[in-house]
């Protein structure tokens, strides 16, 4: 057996001849034509003689290329191939960094993802918000090193005052979770497993009043009181009053209404047609306009003597831009209604009621005036149909309904 260290580092800057230099064991010291050094392993596995550089000298110094040639040599006596053996440390190595992600960029990525299934930007703003709070203590954290009692933290100040919110926060974190089991391939169990943090959090009694409180926040008008609310509603001569009158007339969602724009609208042919982009069933409706919504949309500056603007929005704030709930809101207050009493979404209510109870009208026709569709999957499969002309005449009833007209014939009845 050759002897090993057989070099010195003056020997190796001595040598100025291209070629090799041994130190014995499989150690080499290569030496280029410019006068470049460097080491190379060279050692034979089943009857195949391979190198492997170890790194310039004298960057890497002759001690240290004898401590890398010993574990070498360590490898190759156990069957192992130095080489292969490197390239999967470094395929680990990399797979390991790819799992360092943490929680603020995973959020990041899967939002980039999610964003695009949310109907709404106040959907996306809303995924935005419980992320932006989990991080606050969540922040710096790798996600797999972000633990169960680190979620219920999370959730827990919101869990006893604010159950909805916590309950939907949870429902969003276990889904980032899960996402990001598959995206990053992490080995972790999912730490916001919905299960494990119900049996985790303070268990909610439903108080009394509560199904109360609830109602209260979708609170709608009667429909026999549709008609002196209505009448209310036109006497005011703001933009929210129209937007609020359209949405009456409608049974459309405030999202849908304010954000409408006048390339969604045939006045001709009395219909409002939606993107299924903009419907929170994520399918296209059409809307029959009665004559008394026509003549509404006819009477907006937006509509500017017939010739609006296609992408511009029908129903604007005073200062320009959508209007918001919260006016919709005080502008019922102005007129006389507190929120126990209605709401905008309560509109739906009153217009849903009023199909069932009065005009006896049947369950999926009725669902599909309000854009709701309970049909099984099968039905909705060969039943194409989303009972269109019923619907014009049902919009038209109950337009005829909220007509101040009618109210006034009513309180002459009562006279």
């Amino acid at each position: 057996m050759r002897a090993i260290n057989q070099l010195t580092d003056a020997k190796i800057r001595a040598c100025t001849k291209s070629g090799n230099l041994s130190d014995g064991g499989g150690l080499l010291v290569q030496v280029t034509k410019t006068g470049g050094r460097s080491f190379t392993y060279r050692y034979q596995l089943n009857k195949v003689r391979r190198d492997m550089g170890l790194g310039p000298y004298p960057l890497v110094t002759l001690a240290a290329a004898r401590q890398r040639r010993n574990e070498l040599a360590r490898l190759v006596k156990q069957g192992i191939d130095p080489i292969a053996h490197a390239r999967d440390t470094r395929i680990q190595a990399a797979q390991a960094s790819a799992k360092r992600v943490t929680f603020a960029a995973a959020c990041e990525a899967f939002m980039a993802v999610r964003s695009k299934t949310l109907k709404t930007d106040k959907q996306i703003k809303s995924w935005n918000r419980t992320f932006a709070v989990a991080d606050k203590l969540l922040n710096g954290l790798y996600m797999h090193e972000v633990s169960r009692a680190s979620i219920v933290t999370c959730l827990e100040p919101d869990r006893i005052e604010k159950n909805p919110t916590a309950t939907e926060n949870m429902l969003r974190l276990h889904a980032l979770f899960k996402w990001s089991i598959v995206r990053y391939e992490l080995a972790a169990a999912n730490p916001a497993s919905i299960d494990e943090l119900l049996q985790l959090l303070p268990k909610v009694m439903k108080e009394d009043g509560e199904d109360e409180d609830h109602e209260r926040r979708r609170a709608a008008l009667p429909w026999a009181d549709m008609p002196a609310c209505m009448t209310k509603v036109r006497a005011d001569k703001t933009m929210e009053a129209r937007a609020m009158e359209f949405i009456v007339l409608t049974g459309a969602r405030l999202e849908e209404a304010s954000q409408l724009t006048w390339d969604e609208l045939d006045l001709s042919a009395k219909k409002w047609t939606v993107h299924k982009s903009r419907m929170k069933a994520g399918k296209t409706q059409t809307v029959p306009l009665s004559a008394q919504a026509v003549t509404l949309l006819e009477s907006l500056p937006s509509y500017n003597d017939g010739k609006p603007n296609p992408e511009g929005l029908v129903f604007t704030a005073q200062r320009g831009g959508k209007l918001y709930g919260a006016s919709l809101l005080k502008l019922l207050c102005c007129i006389g209604y507190g929120v126990k009493d209605i709401t905008t979404h309560g509109m739906r209510t009153s217009l849903r009621t009023y199909l069932g109870e009065v005009l006896k009208v049947r369950e999926e026709v009725a669902e599909a005036v309000i854009a709701h569709d309970t049909r099984s999957r099968i039905r909705e499969t060969y039943e194409r149909t989303r009972f269109y002309d019923e619907r014009i005449e049902l919009m038209t009833k109950w337009a005829d309904l909220t007509d101040e007209r009618i109210e006034k014939v009513r309180k002459l009845s009562a006279a």
